[in-house]
C-alpha cells in the first residue's frame, strides 16, 4: 500500500517540484527522470520501513508505523518551495514533523513494551484494518507537509512544457478557479500567440491583472534559467529594467524598429493590441487596431468586444466596428449589470454568463 502510494504521489503529483529541486542542487547539470525517480525513491522508502519492522518487532496489528520514517522522508523531499535563491522550506511543514514523529516515537516505544500483552491470535482477522488506518493518516500527514500549492505545480508544469517547446499542452491546462502565478499567464500567452489564438483566448483565463502578466522578469523562472532566452527569444529582443515595467512600449519597439522575424511579426502585434486591452488603454488600442486589421469580422473576438464597447462609451470613436450579434451581447451583460440587486450577485452572474470576454475583464477585474 505504501509502495502504490509513494510511486503515485512522487510520479503523478510531485514530479515537475522534484525536478526542479533536482536543477537548483545540482545547478542544472543533472536532470530528472519522473519515472525512474519515482521508482527508486519508493523502493529505498520501502526498504527502509521494512528494516524498520524488521528491527522493530511491533506487534502484526501495529507494523505500519515502522514507514513512518519513510512517510516523513516523503513529505520532506516534496515539502520544499523553489526560491531564486535555492529551496526554502515553510516553518509550520517542520513543527508538523517534529510534533508527530515525537507522537510516534512515544507510540512505537510503548507498544515494543508492552507487545507480550497483546494477544496475536485475537487480532488474526482484524490485523488490517489498524495497519489501513495507520497507512491513511500517514498519506494525511505526507499531504499536509508536502508542497501541494496548485499555484507553484501549474507554473512549473508549464515550465516543463515551454522547455519542451509543447505549446498545445500548455493551452490544455486548465487551471480552473485558482489564481494563477505572473509567470504561468505570460507563458499561456505566448502559447497562445504561437497558436495565432491570443486575441481570441487571453481573456478567458482567470486572474489577469495587466499587461504585466504578458513578460516574465529575471528571477519568476523556477525551474531552469534558460528558459528566460527560449522564452524572449521568439520576439528578437529582451526588455531592460524600464521595458520590464512597460511591456506596451517593448512590444511597440519591436515593431518600429523591426527586432522580431518577419514571420513573428504578427504574433508580436497580438502582443501589442493585447498589452493595451489588458492596461484598459482602449482608446489606443482603437487608433492602433486598424493599422493591422481590417474591421470586419475576422477581427479576433477579444478585438471584436473591445471595439464594441469603445463605440458605447466614446461619443466621438476614431473607427466603429459593426456587428449585430455582439450588439446584442453587449446589451444583455448591460441588462445583467444594471440589475437592482446587490453588487456582489450581480457581479457573480455576469461573471457565470460573461466571464471569459473582454467586457467583464474592462468593468470587474
Amino acid at each position: 500500500m505504501f509502495a502504490l502510494f509513494s510511486f503515485l504521489y512522487l510520479y503523478c503529483m510531485q514530479a515537475d517540484l522534484l525536478a526542479c529541486f533536482q536543477y537548483i542542487l545540482s545547478d542544472g547539470l543533472t536532470s530528472y527522470s519522473p519515472l525512474v525517480g519515482g521508482l527508486i525513491i519508493t523502493l529505498l522508502l520501502v526498504f527502509l520501513g521494512e528494516l524498520l519492522a524488521y528491527a522493530c518487532s511491533l506487534p502484526t496489528p501495529f507494523v505500519a508505523l515502522s514507514y513512518f520514517p519513510s512517510a516523513v522522508l516523503l513529505a520532506v523531499i516534496s515539502g520544499g518551495t523553489p526560491k531564486s535563491d535555492g529551496i526554502g522550506f515553510a516553518a509550520s511543514g517542520w513543527t508538523w514533523v517534529a510534533v508527530t514523529a515525537v507522537v510516534v516515537g512515544v507510540c512505537m516505544l510503548l507498544l515494543r513494551k508492552y507487545a507480550s500483552y497483546i494477544v496475536q491470535d485475537k487480532y488474526r482477522y482484524t490485523d488490517s484494518w489498524p495497519n489501513a488506518l495507520l497507512f491513511f493518516l500517514m498519506f494525511a500527514f505526507v499531504g499536509k507537509v508536502g508542497n501541494t500549492n496548485d499555484r507553484l505545480h501549474y507554473q512549473l508544469k508549464a515550465e516543463s512544457l515551454l522547455n519542451d517547446e509543447c505549446y498545445d499542452e500548455i493551452l490544455e491546462m486548465r487551471p480552473g478557479s485558482t489564481g494563477m502565478s505572473p509567470a504561468f499567464h505570460a507563458i499561456r500567452a505566448l502559447a497562445l500567440s504561437q497558436d495565432q489564438r491570443l486575441g481570441e483566448e487571453l481573456f478567458r483565463a482567470r486572474g489577469l491583472s495587466g499587461s504585466s502578466d504578458l513578460l516574465v522578469s529575471e528571477h519568476e523562472f523556477l525551474s531552469c534559467d534558460s528558459l528566460e532566452y527560449k522564452f524572449y527569444d521568439f520576439w528578437g529582443a529582451r526588455p531592460g529594467k524600464h521595458l520590464q515595467q512597460n511591456p506596451e512600449l517593448f512590444f511597440q519597439i519591436i515593431l518600429e524598429r523591426n527586432l522580431c522575424d518577419s514571420t513573428r511579426r504578427k504574433e508580436v502585434q497580438d502582443l501589442y493590441l493585447s498589452s493595451l486591452l489588458l492596461d484598459r488603454k482602449i482608446d489606443q488600442f482603437a487608433s492602433s487596431v486598424v493599422k493591422y486589421y481590417p474591421l470586419n469580422d475576422s477581427l479576433p473576438r477579444h478585438y471584436r468586444e473591445a471595439l464594441i464597447l469603445y463605440k458605447r462609451i466614446r461619443t466621438a470613436p476614431v473607427c466603429v466596428y459593426e456587428n449585430e450579434s455582439l450588439e446584442e451581447n453587449y446589451n444583455d451583460y448591460l441588462t445583467m449589470s444594471r440589475n437592482k440587486v446587490s453588487a456582489q450577485e450581480v457581479q457573480n452572474k455576469i461573471r457565470q454568463s460573461f466571464g471569459r470576454t473582454y467586457w467583464y475583464y474592462y468593468n470587474y477585474r
